[in-house]
């Protein structure tokens, strides 16, 4: 017999759940051009920091700036040298790259 406590569903992750104020974040990430040019260059298999910064010829501090914003937002995780589109960030913000 299954117990009921394991039933009951999961409190949702604070990086799943979707509002207007996700909504309003997602564009506010993708209305910058340097920003989509970052998150394109990670893809879906993710590259390291100076892989990025060779690609798109830009500095150590631009890259900082906006991987740490897109850490904040939940989009991207960074380990060591190495950085990541998490699923939020590859369902919200790459599909929605052309």
């Amino acid at each position: 017999m299954k117990d009921e406590i394991d039933s009951v569903p999961s409190e949702p992750d604070a990086c799943e759940i979707k509002t207007p104020y996700d909504h309003r974040v997602m564009f506010k990430t993708l209305e910058n051009p340097l920003r989509r040019m970052i998150v394109k260059s990670i893809g879906a298999f993710g590259k390291t920091k100076k892989e990025i910064m060779d690609e798109l010829s830009i500095t150590e501090a631009q890259l900082k700036f906006q991987l740490d914003y897109l850490v904040k937002m939940c989009y991207a995780e960074v380990d060591g040298e190495k950085c990541r589109l998490n699923s939020k960030g590859l369902d919200e913000l790459l599909a929605n790259i052309k």
